[in-house]
């Protein structure tokens, strides 16, 4: 870059209001949103090269779970989610053009899978033995023979 583009960008930045190089981002507090940072992904959802912020909303942990999906700070579309989610991913599934992204939802046993911003396909993730020390060992915490304390310390100890 030569210094005349250099002096070029700063006679241009210079007239702006609190030149900062910080963008301020969107505030709205009645959103109502709740939500974890692995429940948040950007996604080209009808391949438009237009990224659309998809959000798996927690609602109230027990109601109101919802997935959302955003375009800039409006509310695109909102869909159900019958059970608390703990994840979202956008994913290709397949090669046929134009390449269309997939959205995954882990939500309790199951992973919602939405494709064009509908419901596509839900597996269901198989169950897993739980490890008996384990079991003994929360059995105890609930019987409150050993303290939870006291366990982490122990747990600690052995790494």
């Amino acid at each position: 870059m030569s210094t005349e583009d250099k002096e070029q960008i700063e006679n241009d930045t210079s007239g702006m209001v609190g030149n900062d190089k910080w963008l301020e981002a969107y505030k709205d507090p009645v959103a109502s949103l709740y939500t974890l940072t692995q429940c948040i992904c950007l996604s080209d959802v009808q391949a438009d090269g237009d990224w659309k912020l998809i959000i798996a909303d927690l609602g109230t942990g027990s109601f109101n779970m919802k997935l959302k999906v955003y375009k800039g700070t409006n509310l695109m579309s909102e869909h159900t989610i019958i059970d608390l989610p703990t994840g979202v991913v956008s994913f290709y599934m397949d090669t046929h053009e134009p390449r269309t992204p997939a959205i995954a939802v882990a939500s309790g046993p199951y992973i919602y899978v939405y494709k064009n911003l509908r419901p596509y396909f839900k597996f269901t993730l198989p169950t897993l033995e739980v490890n008996p020390v384990e079991a003994d060992l929360w059995n105890q915490v609930k019987e409150e023979k050993i303290n939870i304390f006291v366990l982490r310390e122990m747990l600690e100890g052995m790494r």
